[in-house]
């Protein structure tokens, strides 16, 4: 009898749809240990478990063993194509592989590193992968009443069949690009930017004349301003959120009289208010205004990265919480990390 081969493909297969496409995934022991990292395993854990599924499987589906008995890697007859027909239809009908394995036929003109691989792969339905992963799961003491569901949506993830967008923000030096890498490599996600590659990539299609805000440094973006445009833009805000303010809590005529003398006191603040705009003022609204331009490029890279059902991980100082929440709430049906 033939050395059965190492397993090293299980296909996933939903419901009853075979084999076909759409419907199936081929996991290896390294995409399922990066799956279950994404669920919470450890690393050595998920190295650990990983390998105990397959032997599981392995295990479970040695019936292949008969299939490279009577196959081996010589070249097979056509007659013999046939007797390995009747012999998996006659296994099938007996219940003997039920719901576990389905068998590829060995044409003749397979080539012999094909029919090893056919040899090495498995196909399995998803429900009962997903019983025997959550079996060795609760071995190393990964039990929760929401076990099952976060596999499976790690499987999706994973399958690419949805996407989680992970955007990390907060001031220089405070370690963003290190957790972005730490996360990429432990999540299994390839996908890792920062938002300085978006604007050196937006001033390859904008001249300095053109925009000089948006190559100037960010350290130095409020240079690029106009202290009396700024001014009187803050002396707007500030005359508009009053009078929203005056008009909430005052009512009726002595109301009127009271945001009346407020508006009249903020017109005299908007004069005076252009020479009260400090160099560090200006240089948070420099940062703000280049910050602006970054994230309307980085929003449609990211409705693009979610349509493909790519996961990224994003970081960079141009970040703000304003946009972390405002994108949480604009895309529906798909899933984001802050």
């Amino acid at each position: 009898m033939a050395e059965f081969p190492k397993l090293l493909y299980i296909v996933v297969v939903d419901g009853d749809g075979g084999g076909g496409k759409g419907v199936s995934f081929r996991y290896t022991r390294s995409v399922l240990q990066s799956t279950l990292q994404l669920i919470g395993c450890k690393a050595r854990h998920a190295f650990k478990i990983s390998r105990s599924v397959f032997e599981v499987v392995r295990s479970k589906f040695s019936l292949n063993e008969l299939l490279a008995s009577e196959t081996g890697v010589r070249k097979p007859e056509a007659s013999q194509g046939k007797e390995n027909d009747q012999h998996i239809s006659s296994l099938k009908a007996g219940g003997e592989v039920e719901n576990f394995v389905q068998f590829v036929k060995v044409e003749p003109s397979v080539i012999p590193f094909e029919l090893y691989k056919r040899l090495t792969t498995v196909v399995v339905k998803r429900e009962t992968l997903l019983d025997i992963i959550c079996e060795a799961l609760s071995e190393y003491k990964y039990v929760g009443p929401n076990q099952r569901a976060d596999l499976i949506l790690a499987c999706r993830i994973r399958e690419r069949k949805e996407s989680v967008t992970i955007l990390l923000c907060g001031t220089s030096g405070c370690g963003k690009s290190t957790l972005s890498a730490l996360l990429g490599s432990r999540l299994g996600i390839t996908t890792v930017i920062s938002t300085d590659s978006i604007r050196h990539m937006m001033r390859s299609f904008v001249d300095e004349k053109q925009s000089p805000l948006l190559w100037a440094s960010t350290y130095h973006a409020g240079e690029c301003l106009d202290p009396v445009a700024v001014a009187e833009a803050k002396a707007k805000r500030k005359a508009k959120k009053l009078a929203g303010t005056s008009q909430s809590i005052h009512r009726g005529e002595q109301s009127e009289g009271t945001s009346n003398k407020k508006s009249n006191g903020q017109k005299s603040d908007t004069g005076s208010g252009i020479e009260l705009i400090s160099k560090k003022q200006m240089a948070i609204e420099g940062f703000k205004a280049q910050s602006e331009m970054v994230i309307d490029s980085l929003d449609r890279l990211i409705t693009a990265w979610e349509e493909r059902k790519e996961s990224v991980v994003v970081e960079g100082v141009h970040l703000s919480l304003n946009f972390v929440f405002q994108g949480d709430v604009s895309i529906n049906s798909k899933e984001r990390v802050f």
